[in-house]
């Protein structure tokens, strides 16, 4: 099964399939790849910081600005491996730009991790959570020549469904197999 192509987005209103390609904590980046089915190493951090949250991509997405499925971070309290799906909500969006791509990330809640279950929209995460992915996600690229990213805004759940099916209708239009 190829997770990109075979996996639906979702099959229940409200609840999508996130794919794992990063758990909470790693150094590693891992990189799904659509053409094999498979997961990559991509590279090892410069940088002395771990991915806070888990970190993948959306089934059946693809994001036109950044030329790659839709990002998703899982934020939870605890670690999943590469290539598991996670049944997730949306609650928000941080808006990004990666040296002149926008390349957002979605932020979402596992459903099966009642320590999240009050978590409707980006209001409802921690503070701290956002202010933290934040950082990681304005320094993890530090130390790479020629990578700068900003920082464009964080929204909420509204913002992040609306981009969301901007990915899932070019996935149809011009990705489908």
């Amino acid at each position: 099964m190829n997770l990109f192509y075979d996996l639906p987005l979702s099959e229940t209103e409200g609840i999508f399939h996130a794919v794992i390609e990063i758990p909470k904590y790693s150094r590693v980046k891992y990189e799904y790849s659509e053409k094999y089915g498979a997961i990559f190493v991509d590279r090892i951090f410069r940088t002395p910081v771990d991915y806070p949250q888990n970190y993948g991509f959306f089934p059946q997405t693809w994001n036109k600005y950044d030329n790659d499925p839709m990002d998703v971070i899982v934020v939870s309290t605890e670690k999943f491996q590469p290539g598991v799906v996670v049944p997730v909500k949306v609650i928000g969006i941080i808006e990004m730009d990666d040296s002149g791509e926008l390349d957002h990330k979605i932020i979402a809640v596992p459903t099966g991790n009642s320590d999240y279950a009050h978590c409707q929209d980006l209001e409802d995460l921690d503070t701290e959570t956002i202010k933290n992915l934040e950082w990681f996600l304005s320094n993890y690229k530090g130390r790479e020549k020629g990578k700068e990213v900003k920082l464009l805004g964080t929204k909420g759940k509204k913002e992040a469904l609306s981009f969301l099916n901007e990915c899932a209708d070019e996935y149809q239009v011009n990705h489908k197999r």
